[in-house]
């Protein structure tokens, strides 16, 4: 059955001749007026799935969902965190929203926004101009709802200040490891004394 253009509005025809060979077909589809085309997305997220685990300070210019472990830092300054249900965070955490499934001990600080699900346990301090509970997640500690420019300010310099981890070493340029290339050398010229 050969369809015409007048019988399905999506198939038109190519040739109208009668011949015993069969035509060829164009297929076309309707687009409604009303629908544009989506533009991509701005920002990337980055994914920590579920077999990773990372310890020390993690720190990204882009969204983030974790669905591993992290143990230290997380920093994600004016970008989202999402911790999954099979998440596992032991850390100090700064993000614009901060929204947790999983299990998180530690310190929080979101410029925005930090919502705890129902699948959530979340033990630390939570500072934020707005925090979600929702019915079934799990919170103990405080939680800080800040309003004003001077007191998120203010704590956001006392947060930043221990964002290290306890369990991490502290920062200090005395404790920076010297570069593989020179420690490689001075060995070399210990070994060259001892053998004098």
């Amino acid at each position: 059955m050969k369809l015409k253009s007048s019988d399905n509005p999506f198939f038109t025809s190519t040739s109208d001749n009668n011949d015993s060979e069969p035509q060829a077909e164009t297929v076309t589809s309707a687009q409604p007026a009303s629908i544009q085309e989506a533009k991509p997305s701005s920002s990337s997220q980055s994914v920590i799935g579920g077999n990773i685990k990372f310890r020390g300070e993690l720190i990204g210019t882009e969204d983030i969902h974790i669905e591993g472990t992290v143990e230290g830092t997380i920093i994600m300054e004016g970008h989202n965190l999402t911790i999954g249900s099979q998440g596992t965070i032991d850390a100090n955490v700064h993000a614009n929203n901060i929204t947790i499934n999983g299990n998180l001990n530690g310190d929080v600080l979101a410029d925005e926004l930090i919502s705890i699900k129902k699948s959530a346990k979340v033990k630390g301090n939570l500072i934020a101009p707005r925090i979600q509970l929702d019915d079934g997640g799990k919170f103990r500690g405080s939680m800080d709802m800040i309003d004003n420019e001077q007191e998120k300010k203010d704590c956001h310099n006392k947060f930043k200040e221990k964002l290290v981890h306890p369990h991490l070493p502290e920062k200090s340029a005395s404790n920076k490891p010297e570069p593989a290339a020179s420690t490689m050398s001075n060995q070399n010229a210990k070994k060259d004394k001892k053998q004098d």
